[in-house]
């Protein structure tokens, strides 16, 4: 996956450089720089090549809401917001929510909560991405994209397997031509065999891959897995 490029809004520019040294230590994102106002912030989402934009509440010539508002009004406009902001009050989350955010992180924050949230975006914009190129969705794809959730059906889904590594055993099916075993898996990705079962079995379940089984052999049974497109 290409770089995830963002814009940081806050008016306070000690802060903003804070949190782009931040941003600059993570892999997969880029800093397209920064905006002071609401104005700025909208003249640099107007003009394109933008995926993120880390928002702060209060800016000087406008609310973080009331610049949320225009950004959802506006057909052209795709890109989504992370809140970073001091507001603790319920109806200014509430809000913000409504209004599409994918994540509403609270100020002060440490380094580790920053890069676990912008993580977290990351796997969930993959699986997004992943899911825009499929013919149809499962319920449980419908359910985690009306949650901006992780792709995982229930609190259950996803106990025991690390979210990194289950990534990475669906980009190895992501661009094959033919289904695969989950030997072929286990070669792609370093894990063993039973583990990358257990992750393709899981991924099977939740409908981000297909399965059928392969007959002819002798012994256990072997299953295929793919992505469909």
């Amino acid at each position: 996956m290409t770089a995830i490029r963002t814009l940081i809004v806050d008016d306070d520019f000690a802060v903003a450089r804070l949190h782009a040294s931040f941003l600059e230590r993570l892999p997969g994102f880029e800093l397209a720089g920064s905006a002071l106002t609401a104005a700025d912030a909208l003249t640099r989402v107007r003009a394109g090549d933008l995926d993120l934009v880390l928002l702060d509440m209060y800016l000087p010539d406008a609310s973080g809401i009331e610049l949320l508002r225009r950004l959802r009004a506006d057909p052209d406009s795709s890109v989504d917001v992370i809140m970073v902001s001091a507001a603790h009050e319920p109806a200014l989350v509430e809000q913000a929510i409504a209004l599409g955010v994918v994540d509403f992180l609270l100020k002060p924050f440490t380094h580790d909560e920053f890069r676990t949230r912008l993580a977290g975006y990351a796997s969930r914009l993959r699986e997004r991405r992943l899911m825009s190129g499929l013919s149809r969705l499962s319920q449980v794809q419908v359910d985690a994209l009306l949650r901006r959730g992780p792709v995982s059906g229930t609190a259950s889904g996803t106990k025991g397997m690390n979210p990194a590594t289950r990534q990475r055993v669906i980009d190895s099916l992501v661009g094959r031509e033919a289904a695969v075993t989950a030997v072929d898996v286990a070669d792609a990705t370093g894990l063993s065999r039973v583990s990358a079962r257990r992750y393709l079995e899981r991924l099977a379940h939740e409908g981000v891959v297909a399965v059928q089984p392969r007959y002819g052999e002798t012994g256990r049974p072997q299953h295929e897995y793919w992505i469909e497109s």
